[in-house]
C-alpha cells in the first residue's frame, strides 16, 4: 500500500507547455510560429519536462526530510510543554510539620467533566498559616506592608527604595514556624507588571548569577539573639523573580543586636538582610506566603509494559524484527526511561551515529512511541524481549487551567496520611506555560525568523542586538564604540523613572560580557562596563506665579529637570544621548514649561566629571551620561501690578 503524498502541482507536461505557449504573445509580438519544428517551442518543451520532473521530486519531501533539514540548521520542533501553577495548601492542625513529597498527584476540574492531572514539583513542609506581619527597616526608618501583602491592588518594596546594605525585611509569625520541622518554604510573588520582560534564554539555562548577598536569620521571641537560616533552595534568584524559598534552621547563633523598636517581641521573626547590595531594580513584591508549592500538568507511570504499535503486530512471531516500534498507553510523553529485559536503553535523536550494538531508541513524544534500530544502526531487541518504561506524560495547551478551577489531592505522598484530615487547595493564579508540540511548518517558520537574528558580533548593530538580548537581564540601553581594534560596550540596566542614574552590578556586567565573548571574533578586544555619569548640581533662581506659591512647585521643577536628562527616558523619550553636551538654554526652556514658573532669571550648574563652558553648556566625553546629584530651587512669588 503506497503513501498518499501531497501534490505541489498537478499539471502535467502538456498543460505546462500549452500555458507557456499562451504567454508568448505577451512577451513577443513577432513570435508567430508555434509548431514543434520551431527551436523556441523545442526549448519550451524541454523546460516543461524539467518543471514536471522537479515538481515530482519535490512532492517526495516528507516531514522526516524537513526534520532532518531543521536539525542541520540547528533547530528541532519544540516538544510539548506542561503547564505549571502555584497552589496554596491549607492544612488541618494534625498535618502541621508533615512533608508532602514531590510527585503527589492532584485532580483539577473547570466546571466540566474533563479531569486534568497535575503533580507537585517539590517537597513541601506544612506550617501553620500564621504569617502575621511584614515590615521593612532601612535608613529612613520602618515601613509596614502587612495590608499590602497579598492585596491584588498593591505591591511593596521589601528592602526599601534604595535596596542598600543593611536594609532588612522582617516577616512576623504569631506561632513558631519551626515548631514541628526545621524546614520552612516561602513563596515570593515578584511584582513585574510595570517592568519589561527579561530577555529569554535561547540556548540553555540562564547564566545570570546575582552579586547580591542576603543573610537569612530567625528570632524565636525568646531573646535578642538570632539563629542562622540556611537557604536550601532559592527560586527567586536573590529576589530577582517569583519563586519558592526553602529555609533550614541551623544551630549557630549570631550576636546582632535587639529587634527594632517597631517590631513586637512577642512574635517569631524571620529577617532577610542585605549583606552585599547590587539590585539594579529595587525588588518589588506582591505577596509572601507559606504553604505554597508549584504543580505541573503531568503524571508519572512506572514499569509499564509497552505493546507493539500500529496494527499490534506481534514481533515475537514475525521474522522481520528491524525498526520495531512500541507504543505507550498514554501520550504525549514528556520524558521516559526505556528498558529492554531490564537493560536501560538510551534515547537518541536518530540512528545516524548508532553502531549495530548500541542500545538506542528514538522517542516520538507526540505519538507516544519508541522505535528501535535495524541491526546496522542501533541494536535490535530479541524476539521475546520484554519492553518496559518509566515515563512522565502530559503537557499541552489544555493544561492552562484558569485561576477559578477546583483542585484536590488524589494521591498524597510523603509523611502524610489521609486519616489526618483533608487538605484544601487553592490556586494562586492560572496555570501557564502549557504548549502543544510544535508542528513542522511552525518550526520551519521559526527557523527562518531565527536566521535573521545576528549570532556573531561583527558590526556595531550586531553588538547592540546581542548585548540587549543577554538572557535573564532587563537592559534599558546599550552604547557601542569601536576604536583602533577595540570595542567598548556600555550597558544601562532598566530602572524605574525615579532612579536617575541606573548602575549595573558586577554580576550584571559579567553576564553581558560572557554572552558577548561567546559571539565575538577570536581577535576582538571587548570592554563591557556601566555608564560614566557626570553628576550635576543645579541652582534654579527665578519667580513663580502667585497662585502656585503653596502648591509644591519644587517637585514640578525637579521633575522637569530630571525627566529631560534621564538616561533611559530623557531628551526625545529614548534617553539622553551618550556624549551629548548639555545646552543650558535648552534646559531653561524645559523648566519654563512648568505652569508654576513665571520667570527664570538664572540656572547655575556645577558638573562633576564634565566641563562647564561660559555657563552656557556642559561638555562630556562620548560615553558619558548625566545624573542629578542635587537641585536647589530659589524661587519667589512674582509681584503683580
Amino acid at each position: 500500500m503506497g503513501l498518499d503524498l501531497p501534490e505541489l502541482d498537478d499539471r502535467e507536461h502538456e498543460e505546462l507547455l500549452e500555458q507557456a505557449k499562451k504567454l508568448i504573445p505577451a512577451y513577443s509580438e513577432n513570435w508567430t510560429d508555434f509548431n514543434p519544428h520551431d527551436p523556441g517551442i523545442t526549448i519550451l518543451e524541454v523546460l516543461a519536462w524539467l518543471t514536471e520532473t522537479h515538481t515530482y521530486q519535490l512532492d517526495q519531501i516528507t516531514d522526516e526530510h524537513r526534520k532532518k533539514y531543521l536539525q542541520l540548521v540547528g533547530h528541532r520542533p519544540h516538544p510539548p510543554e506542561p503547564a505549571t501553577a502555584s497552589i496554596r495548601v491549607d492544612p488541618p492542625r494534625s498535618m502541621i510539620g508533615k512533608r508532602i513529597a514531590a510527585g503527589s498527584r492532584l485532580a483539577v476540574t473547570e466546571g466540566t467533566d474533563t479531569l486534568y492531572q497535575f503533580e507537585t514539583d517539590r517537597d513541601l513542609v506544612l506550617v501553620p498559616e500564621s504569617l502575621d506581619e511584614i515590615v521593612t527597616v532601612d535608613e529612613f526608618g520602618s515601613s509596614v506592608h502587612t495590608d499590602a501583602n497579598g492585596n491584588d491592588e498593591m505591591h511593596y518594596l521589601p528592602f526599601g527604595k534604595n535596596s542598600s546594605r543593611g536594609n532588612s525585611l522582617y516577616i512576623g509569625f504569631d506561632t513558631d514556624p519551626f515548631l514541628e520541622s526545621d524546614r520552612l518554604t516561602l513563596h515570593v510573588a515578584y511584582h513585574d507588571d510595570n517592568l519589561p520582560e527579561p530577555a529569554p534564554a535561547t540556548d540553555g539555562e540562564l547564566t545570570f548569577d546575582p552579586s547580591v548577598e542576603l543573610a537569612w536569620e530567625y528570632n524565636d521571641a525568646s531573646d535578642d539573639r538570632w539563629c542562622t537560616l540556611e537557604v536550601v533552595r532559592d527560586g527567586t534568584n536573590q529576589f530577582y523573580e517569583s519563586g519558592l524559598l526553602e529555609l533550614e534552621l541551623v544551630d549557630s547563633r549570631i550576636h546582632d543586636g535587639r529587634l527594632p523598636d517597631r517590631l513586637s517581641p512577642d512574635r517569631h521573626w524571620i529577617r532577610c538582610r542585605i549583606r552585599t547590595p547590587g539590585h539594579e531594580i529595587p525588588p518589588q513584591v506582591d505577596a509572601i506566603r507559606t504553604n505554597v508549592v508549584t504543580a505541573s500538568h503531568a503524571a508519572s507511570v512506572t514499569t509499564e509494559r509497552l505493546v507493539p504499535a500500529g496494527d499490534a503486530t506481534d514481533y515475537r512471531t514475525t521474522p522481520v524484527l528491524n525498526d520495531q516500534t512500541y507504543a505507550f498507553e498514554n501520550q504525549p510523553i514528556l520524558s521516559a526511561e526505556v528498558y529492554v529485559d531490564g537493560e536501560l536503553f538510551r534515547g537518541v535523536e536518530n540512528f545516524d551515529a548508532s553502531s549495530p550494538e548500541d542500545p538506542h531508541y528514538v522517542l516520538d513524544r507526540e505519538l507516544g512511541q519508541v522505535t528501535f534500530g535495524d541491526g546496522t544502526h542501533g541494536r535490535v531487541p530479541a524476539p521475546d524481549a520484554t519492553i518496559t518504561a518509566d515515563y512522565v506524560y502530559g503537557g499541552g495547551e489544555q493544561g492552562n487551567v484558569s485561576a477559578n478551577s477546583a483542585w484536590r489531592f488524589t494521591d498524597l505522598k510523603g509523611k502524610v496520611d489521609e486519616s489526618d484530615g483533608e487538605l484544601d487547595v487553592f490556586p494562586l493564579e492560572s496555570a501557564t506555560g502549557g504548549r502543544d508540540a510544535e508542528s513542522i511548518e511552525a518550526a520551519l517558520r521559526r527557523a527562518r525568523r531565527d536566521l535573521q537574528k545576528p549570532y556573531r558580533a561583527v558590526t556595531m548593530d550586531d553588538y547592540r542586538y546581542i548585548t540587549a538580548n543577554t538572557p535573564g537581564l532587563r537592559i534599558g540601553r546599550t552604547g557601542v564604540w569601536h576604536n583602533d581594534g577595540h570595542t567598548t560596550v556600555i550597558v544601562v540596566p532598566y530602572a524605574p523613572p525615579d532612579v536617575n542614574s541606573p548602575e549595573p552590578s558586577d554580576a550584571f556586567l559579567d553576564a553581558v560580557r560572557d554572552h558577548l565573548l561567546e559571539r565575538t571574533l577570536l581577535a576582538d578586544q571587548v570592554t563591557v562596563s556601566g555608564p560614566r555619569y557626570v553628576r550635576l548640581e543645579l541652582t534654579v533662581t527665578g519667580t513663580i506665579r502667585p497662585e502656585f506659591a503653596r502648591s509644591g512647585y519644587e517637585s514640578a521643577v525637579t521633575d522637569a529637570i530630571t525627566s529631560h536628562l534621564h538616561p533611559l527616558t530623557g531628551f526625545d523619550g529614548n534617553g539622553w544621548p551618550f556624549g551629548r553636551k548639555l545646552i543650558v538654554e535648552e534646559l531653561k526652556e524645559q523648566i519654563t514649561t512648568v505652569d508654576a514658573v513665571d520667570h527664570l532669571s538664572n540656572l547655575d550648574i556645577t558638573a562633576h566629571g564634565g566641563t562647564v563652558v561660559d555657563g552656557t553648556e556642559v561638555l562630556v566625553d562620548e560615553t558619558a551620561l548625566f545624573s542629578i546629584a542635587d537641585i536647589t530651587i530659589n524661587m519667589t512669588p512674582a509681584r503683580r501690578e
